[in-house]
Parts: C-alpha cells; sequence; structure tokens
C-alpha cells in the first residue's frame, strides 16, 4: 500500500511542472502531496537563487513555525557551523539528509521547545543546480524508505521549481535579495541585487567642500 501511494504521489509531482503554477502555488501543492508519503508536524519549502544559493520565498506548510522562532532558523540558515543547512548541503552534493547532530541550534533552540525532535532535508536540483530545498520536521524519526521517497522525488521538484522561478523572472524580473549579519556583513546576496548596489555606488555624489 505504502509503495503504491509513493508512485502515485511521485507521478503527481512530475505533473506540478507542467501546471503553470507560480512557485508558492508549486511548493503548497507540493507539501500537500508529499504529507501523504512523508506525514509532519511541521514544514518549510525554500526556493532559492541558484547563483548564490539565498532563499528567496518560503512557503509553509498547514501549520506554520510560530514567528518568534523565524529570527532564529533564519540565522541559523547563514551560521558557519550549523549542521545540514542548505548552502552546506549543497556544497557537499547531498540531496536528503537527517538532523543528528544535538549541537544543532535550531534542534535546540526552536525545534525542542516546540515538542519536536527530528528533521528530514531534502535539496530540489536540476541539472546539478539547486533551485529549491525542504525541511520538514516530527517528533518521530524518519525511516530510510521515506528518505529514499524524498530522494526520489527531488529531480522533479526541482525542475518544477525552475520553471516557476525562471517563469516568475520573465514576468517581475529577478529578485534582489541581500542576506545581512548582524554586524552588516553580507552573507549571501542574488546578482539582481549586486547590480543594484553597483548602479547605487555609481550615483553617488561627490562631497562639495566650500574653501
Amino acid at each position: 500500500m505504502w509503495e503504491g501511494r509513493a508512485q502515485g504521489v511521485r507521478r503527481d509531482v512530475t505533473a506540478l511542472a507542467s501546471a503553470g503554477l507560480d512557485v508558492a502555488e508549486l511548493h503548497a501543492a507540493a507539501i500537500a502531496l508529499v504529507d501523504r508519503v512523508v506525514p509532519c508536524e511541521l514544514t518549510c519549502w525554500a526556493s532559492m537563487d541558484p547563483d548564490s544559493g539565498a532563499i528567496s520565498s518560503m512557503t509553509s506548510g498547514a501549520n506554520r513555525i510560530p514567528a518568534q522562532y523565524e529570527p532564529v532558523l533564519a540565522t541559523c540558515e547563514y551560521t558557519p557551523g550549523e549542521p545540514h543547512t542548505f548552502a552546506s548541503l549543497a556544497q557537499r552534493g547531498d540531496t536528503v539528509a537527517r538532523l543528528e547532530d544535538k549541537r544543532s541550534t535550531r534542534l535546540n533552540e526552536v525545534w525542542r521547545p516546540l515538542g519536536l525532535d527530528h528533521e528530514l532535508r531534502a535539496l530540489f536540483r536540476a541539472d546539478d543546480t539547486c533551485w529549491g530545498a525542504a525541511g520538514i520536521v516530527r517528533t518521530s524519526d524518519f525511516s530510510e524508505r521515506e528518505m529514499e521517497f524524498m530522494a526520489s522525488v527531488a529531480p522533479a521538484l526541482g525542475a518544477a521549481t525552475r520553471v516557476a522561478a525562471r517563469t516568475a523572472a520573465r514576468r517581475t524580473g529577478a529578485p534582489a535579495i541581500v542576506v545581512v549579519a548582524q554586524d552588516g556583513t553580507i552573507r549571501a546576496s542574488t546578482a539582481s541585487a549586486a547590480r543594484w548596489r553597483e548602479e547605487l555606488r555609481g550615483r553617488r555624489r561627490p562631497i562639495r567642500r566650500d574653501g
């Protein structure tokens, strides 16, 4: 029964690439499909800028992460040493991973205070380029076959996210996103943001000094 359900979801996920959805609609639909095979308490899916790896949008499942934890999660994603960040998974070439490192800030300061102990992450690639990712969290551990299922649908989700992101870019332009640390250091930025910074630098007027 589980295998039959998984095959049906894989087929439906693949069909999403031609559904004409934007990224948020696509991920919301995919979250509902994946939940039939890999149920969870909380999940959040991201689209990612393919050049910089910066997160460009987030879509939650039926249950949203409480707002007070969102800044902690955002900080963790760009903190060196935090295990299994989307960027580190992409650099290693991993597709799926379970969070098992007890030193994880997001495990100790977000998931466990919410009564959750297990996280599964998946990256959505198309032609070796990462276009999105998902974090899935729940009270019970994830099985090997659940991990295998996520790995099997990840390429279809990568292709579908690429189509949706490129369609949005043609309509509205590529997003200009800059991720800044507390000290003002830029941790990540999209190519569009870099172009804006260069243009603004070019428009600066020299300071006049009278006398």
